[in-house]
């Protein structure tokens, strides 16, 4: 008697070990039979667009170049984004901050997002809020339509230093408020509506003004 319930057990363990089996194997076969039903190629879209390098020694050469001339922000790169548009660019720049240099200004951009990543040095900048008194200023090659103003109500100070990344949205008020020591840092900026004129630019053709 003893025995037939061991047995019992046994091929009950025996028969859940095999279902669970089953189980898996039925599963697994339906995750791989289900495939994305959209072309290999959707209709509208790049796919013959080349990546962009731009090396470190690119930036440095760049960088050394705009402390000769006092430049503030110098364009080194503008490309098509590709994908289902064939306007969305992003452009890359390298802006310098002396030591000491701050802004007066808020910006804002209609259109454009920027995303800084620190090279060196370090400063403290304003962003976010509302700006109290701002006007529309002149279109811009570097960030197109936008506005300024010299109060934001509710913006946050922050300081930013070497190996940080700063994501500021369009329309997004900020301000740079003074720079501790010599910074440099890359920005490169999204724009879906191609309101930078800058996809066929020369970088000696520009020269940015003081914000």
């Amino acid at each position: 008697m003893k025995n037939t319930i061991i047995y019992n057990h046994l091929q009950n363990l025996i028969n859940a070990f095999l279902i669970i089996g089953l189980s898996i194997t039925i599963v697994g076969y339906a995750q791989e039979s289900i495939v994305d039903p959209s072309p290999v190629v959707l209709p509208g879209h790049r796919y013959d667009l080349p990546a962009t390098l731009i090396t470190a020694s690119e930036i440095e050469e760049q960088k050394q170049q705009m402390l000769i001339n006092e430049d503030l922000d110098v364009p080194m790169a503008m490309v098509k984004m590709g994908g289902g548009s064939d306007i969305y660019q992003v452009g890359v720049s390298l802006v310098t901050r002396q030591k000491g240099q701050a802004n007066t200004n808020y910006a804002v951009h209609d259109d454009v997002s920027e995303v800084y990543y620190v090279v060196e040095g370090k400063g403290r900048i304003s962003v976010g809020g509302t700006i109290e008194d701002w006007e529309r200023r002149p279109i811009s090659v570097w960030n197109g339509p936008g506005s300024r103003g010299t109060i934001s109500n509710g913006a946050i100070d922050m300081t930013i230093e070497k190996g940080d990344v700063l994501i500021i949205p369009a329309g997004t008020p900020h301000k740079w408020i003074l720079s501790e020591e010599l910074t440099s840092y890359v920005v490169v900026r999204g724009d879906p509506d191609a309101v930078t004129p800058l996809i066929d630019f020369d970088p000696t053709e520009f020269v940015a003004p003081e914000l």
